[in-house]
């Protein structure tokens, strides 16, 4: 029990992409924080893309829950580059990730969002706009229900992007990339 009186659970993580065993955390001789590979990540990314479709639909809890969602989606997106780049299992290196990026405004503005989040302060910008930013949102509220909508748009170099719509671009573009590889 937690000092709140809430039970606390431990349960397991789910094997989804694990190619070594969780007692060790190691892949492939490497220390893994989480004992699994870039498989799961490939989840996290899939599983925040359904939460943020929710944020759109409609869902319990105002903006500052619904920008965390979608800011969530935009940092593990990013990342899976990495989880990709240290899965040695998956045959992608780092410049496969960051080719991969620099050809898609997608990646790109996931890139600056995430990095922009984890720094506080976008030093570096794939799209060359260091001020990329989700710059305001449209909210419906449902009377009654407790719900609301929530629609994100990102401005980057003078233009407004639905974030959705970045988000869904995104996985496409990640989804023929790992085709094309044999890796799903």
């Amino acid at each position: 029990m937690c000092s709140s009186g809430a039970v606390q659970h431990r349960a397991a993580l789910p094997a989804c992409g694990r190619t070594s065993h969780a007692e060790t955390g190691q892949l492939d001789g490497i220390r893994s924080v989480l004992g699994h590979g870039w498989q799961w990540q490939w989840g996290r990314v899939l599983r925040r893309l359904e939460e943020m479709r929710s944020v759109y639909a409609g869902r319990e809890g105002g903006t500052d829950s619904a920008l965390d969602t979608v800011q969530s989606f935009f940092e593990v997106v990013h990342h899976l580059k990495d989880w990709l780049r240290n899965d040695t299992s998956s045959g992608v290196t780092n410049a496969d990730g960051n080719s991969l990026i620099d050809q898609n405004h997608s990646l790109q503005l996931s890139a600056d969002l995430a990095n922009g989040s984890k720094h506080l302060v976008l030093t570096t910008s794939r799209t060359g706009d260091p001020s990329t930013t989700i710059g305001r949102n449209d909210t419906m509220v449902f009377p009654g229900t407790g719900t609301s909508a929530h629609r994100f748009y990102v401005q980057s170099a003078s233009t407004e992007h639905d974030a959705l719509q970045i988000a869904e671009d995104t996985v496409n573009v990640w989804s023929k990339f790992l085709s094309t590889r044999g890796l799903l």
